[in-house]
């Protein structure tokens, strides 16, 4: 697998050269559209970024003009379909289950069929290891690198300000949002990213004294990261603890799984009015952030983050979008088709081909894909959001 991944960095740089010209180094979009409804999308009152030509460098108006250029996804009917729920999320890192099975893994298949289903779900290789998907999954970020460091590893070592990650949009809704951790680095990181941090392994939050301590202060949102392969037998655990401190029926819980195959894995979304939606398009774990701070009825701007709200209409916002390496000139995936960065291959999906440009369409999501890369790198290495609010 190593081979392979090395051969297409090999060959992503040999497209690197030939495509920069077809791929510009930075948008240069002049306008920005402030005319979103925001009882209708996904935007917050963000005039004062108009002014950063004269009030902040550069770098920081171009910043401005890339992110106010895009569209935000719209609200629709399972908008806050949440609000108010307990949030538990599980990464399940080395978990691979099989199969979903009533008889081997019943509290996974009690997920699977209490809850949607996403049957495109990628989970893209960062060459990040675990800091990659974490911070991936909280953030809503694309995870670059910034001065030799993981995106994960920096935001902690200097207190980065992400006012959309996922736990610091709840926190600031009354959520108690709360992981464990013996790591002191990466308690650094979660706090960073708006948690408070509980000593020891995450195990330990599986108790029914953690969680029951969690809910009498109000809804809460906990986060576990599981290196145990048996996830079955950690969600048992979890289930029963639910059900002894009657929390089973205001808690969604929302579950990823290793990779099932090279580049796949599995997204779980249980909770009230989930059971048998059915989401196609592709996603990874990019847009977990914008879906759950839409259905708890959050108030973010998803103008500002990489991913997109999985229930969101096609036609609102970005469009759906996994980049598989952890590259700005990567290969990707759309609704539209795949992408094979090495070879400069476009394979348009069956029935998706008419009224396609291909040439024009690669350009655009190759560039589209450069600029998630780029700007989710300077939010980092210039503390974006915190020049804003010092505006």
């Amino acid at each position: 697998m190593r081979r392979v991944i090395l051969a297409g960095l090999l060959g992503a740089l040999i497209w690197l050269l030939s495509a920069r010209a077809a791929v510009p180094v930075a948008v240069t979009a002049a306008a920005t559209d402030m005319t979103w409804d925001r009882q209708q999308y996904n935007v917050l009152d963000l005039d004062r970024l108009s002014l950063s030509g004269t009030a902040g460098s550069a770098l920081l108006a171009e910043t401005d003009s890339y992110f106010l250029s895009r569209s935000p996804t719209a609200r629709h009917s399972l908008t806050g379909s949440l609000a108010g729920k307990n949030l538990i999320l599980i990464l399940a890192e080395d978990w691979r289950p099989e199969r979903i099975d009533a008889d081997r893994t019943p509290t996974l298949y009690r997920l699977w069929n209490g809850g949607a289903h996403f049957t495109e779900m990628y989970a893209p290789d960062w060459y990040q290891d675990l800091d990659g998907r974490e911070f991936a999954l909280l953030s809503g970020l694309t995870p670059t690198t910034a001065g030799s460091r993981t995106a994960m590893v920096w935001v902690g070592e200097h207190g980065t300000s992400l006012p959309f990650a996922l736990a610091r949009c709840l926190a600031s809704t009354g959520y108690t949002c709360r992981v464990w951790t013996d790591d002191t680095d990466r308690a650094a990181s979660y706090r960073a990213l708006g948690f408070s941090v509980a000593a020891g392994a995450a195990g330990d939050g599986l108790e029914s004294g953690a969680l029951g301590d969690l809910a009498r202060k109000g809804p809460f949102f906990a986060y576990y990261v599981l290196s145990d392969a048996d996830g079955e037998s950690a969600l048992a655990r979890l289930w029963q603890t639910l059900e002894k401190e009657r929390l089973a029926e205001d808690t969604a819980i929302c579950l990823l799984t290793g990779h099932t195959e090279p580049l796949r894995g599995h997204l779980f979304l249980y909770g009230p009015g989930l059971a048998g939606q059915k989401v196609t398009l592709p996603c990874s774990e990019l847009d977990v952030t914008p879906t759950l701070l839409d259905l708890f009825g959050a108030a973010y701007d998803a103008r500002f983050l990489s991913g997109r709200d999985m229930f969101a209409p096609v036609q609102s916002g970005p469009r759906p979008l996994v980049a598989l390496y952890g590259s700005a000139y990567s290969d990707w995936v759309t609704d539209a088709g795949s992408y094979a960065a090495s070879d400069s291959v476009f394979f348009a999906k069956d029935g998706q081909s008419d009224g396609l440009q291909p040439e024009q369409y690669v350009s655009q999501v190759c560039r589209e894909v450069y600029d998630r890369y780029a700007y989710a790198r300077q939010v980092l290495e210039s503390d974006y959001f915190r020049a804003v609010a010092d505006r």
